[in-house]
């Protein structure tokens, strides 16, 4: 059974119709509820003054986050070349997010020539620090070698609802559910530095802190 439902999922037409299903969805959500966007004008003066950078945030928060990146200047985002990551680049092309295939862990020298080549364009890139599979919300290596090489600050990004289910996946996605109240949190800026282990001490508390704002918003 499951080898017929892998054979389905790596269907190319298959991955397209469960893609525009995803993004309708997503749209409905977005559409159906009432938004805010703390701290927005941190990623409005880095694009006005034409500085690339990276968006940082976990892979739980995946679902609603395309909503938050859609600006005038190009944003790529790192995905996996896995099946579910195939189908995650097609929902979010549809969002005119481009992806870039690979991660941080597996085929991460080319992956990292076209990040590196689409910064110095002084386009935006997103990348999911723990992704693609895990360990849950922990900073790994690819994010941080990329910020130094590329010398470009990385900006966390999280977001949160109210009603919002947390599905019991590695990553404890997040499911934002129609006609909800929901939030995006832009997170203090994280300038790169040479020593690695500082700059993923950090990062690592700024994507906390940010996730932290996020929650804490329908905390009462």
């Amino acid at each position: 059974m499951k080898t017929i439902l892998g054979k389905i999922l790596r269907n190319p037409i298959t991955q397209s119709v469960l893609a525009f299903i995803a993004f309708a969805y997503i749209k409905f959500v977005f559409m159906t509820s009432r938004w805010e966007f703390k701290n927005r004008e941190i990623f409005e003066s880095y694009i006005s003054q034409n500085k690339p950078f990276i968006v940082s945030f976990w892979h739980g928060h995946l679902l609603m986050l395309a909503c938050a990146l859609q600006w005038k200047v190009s944003v790529h985002m790192l995905i996996s070349n896995h099946r579910d990551g195939k189908i995650i680049s097609k929902t979010i092309n549809h969002f005119g997010i481009q992806t870039i295939a690979g991660s941080t862990n597996k085929k991460g020298f080319e992956a990292a020539r076209q990040i590196l080549q689409v910064l110095k364009q002084g386009h935006v890139i997103g990348i999911t620090p723990d992704g693609p599979r895990g360990p849950s919300e922990k900073i790994s290596n690819g994010v941080l070698e990329l910020a130094r090489l590329a010398q470009v600050d990385v900006i966390p990004l999280a977001y949160s609802c109210k009603p919002m289910k947390r599905l019991r996946t590695w990553d404890k996605f997040r499911f934002a559910k129609p006609f909800c109240k929901g939030v995006f949190v832009v997170g203090a800026p994280v300038a790169p530095i040479d020593d690695l282990e500082q700059l993923r001490t950090t990062l690592q508390q700024a994507m906390d802190k940010t996730a932290t704002a996020a929650d804490a918003f329908f905390a009462n």
